[in-house]
């Protein structure tokens, strides 16, 4: 078996006496993982540590099985960063300053300017080439910078907030060049988002920071299964309210669901079974038009995680 994408041993990390990380062990297999938390949870500070701009105050973090540490350089080679913040070389063009970086990275400068041109067509400036980075649109600097992040073509790409003051048009494409990158150049990623949607769309597994603990370590498919053993119920909308009311009376919660014919019901001691839905709908006289297990949305799950302990 390949060794984990990425591992962390205790990672704790320290500015001064404040704590941004505590003691953080995790592993990713690879894919695609969603780094989540509300500001100050610690996930820049996991970045900075992982790609050695920051200096760990105590465990070990692996890229590929390799201790970063000993092997930082090396493994820096088969990691690309996306910065949240605008960064490029200024006062050259854009394809230039990528071959700066693709050089930076070992590449032959011939090799690196042909890289250059390539990644900048594949993320949609091939026209704008030969332009500052400083004169390009926010769209377009975000592009940029995932042009950077894939120049040396690395096997691991870090993104942090890679929507991050898009308009609706320039977020859409933003994800399907991202969503292209994993799916058909087979990159892993590691993605920080407050986008919850985003994260849905791209990523696989979350990682549930607060306060620099490890609240949830999971796979979304796992975090926003079935909730509880709920049913997700459609009725006659005229007969909805009136079939709520016996749900309640049968012991049951009894949630608004996507429209006002729909309910979501959960029992906090049991599953529900569909007979229960269905005896409860003859006693009110009315009819079951949709029953499906009540799945969570991601954002309901994280709030959750927050909630609870850490693992």
């Amino acid at each position: 078996m390949p060794p984990p994408v990425l591992e962390l041993a205790e990672l704790t990390v320290r500015y001064g006496r404040f704590t941004a990380l505590d003691r953080v062990s995790a592993s990713f297999d690879g894919g695609a993982l969603a780094l989540l938390g509300p500001n100050g949870a610690g996930k820049s500070s996991m970045l900075r540590s992982i790609l050695g701009l920051v200096r760990p105050a105590s465990g070990v973090v692996r890229l590929f099985g390799e201790d970063t540490e000993k092997k930082g350089a090396l493994m820096r080679r088969r990691v690309g960063y996306m910065p949240e913040r605008d960064s490029w070389v200024p006062g050259v063009s854009a394809v230039r300053g990528l071959a700066h970086l693709a050089e930076i990275c070992g590449l032959l400068p011939s090799d690196a300017m042909l890289r250059a041109h390539d990644t900048l067509h594949f993320v949609g400036l091939g026209e704008e080439r030969y332009r500052e980075v400083s004169s390009f649109s926010t769209g377009m600097r975000q592009r940029y910078k995932l042009a950077a992040a894939l120049v040396h073509d690395p096997d691991l790409l870090f993104l942090d907030e890679p929507t991050n003051g898009l308009d609706p048009r320039g977020r859409v494409r933003m994800l399907g060049l991202i969503d292209r990158v994993r799916k058909e150049h087979g990159k892993h990623l590691i993605i920080a988002s407050h986008l919850l949607p985003d994260v849905e769309m791209l990523c696989d597994s979350v990682w549930v920071l607060d306060e620099g603990v490890m609240k949830k370590s999971e796979t979304i498919a796992n975090l926003t299964a079935a909730a509880r053993g709920g049913q997700r119920v459609r009725l006659p909308r005229d007969d909805s309210a009136r079939f709520a009311e016996a749900a309640r009376a049968d012991g049951l919660e009894a949630l608004p669901g996507e429209g006002a014919d729909e309910w979501v019901l959960i029992d906090e001691s049991a599953a529900i079974p569909p007979d229960r839905v269905f005896r409860l709908a003859r006693a009110c006289g009315t009819r079951v038009l949709g029953l499906k297990a009540a799945a969570r949305s991601l954002e309901d799950a994280f709030l959750e995680a927050l909630e609870g302990d850490a693992d």
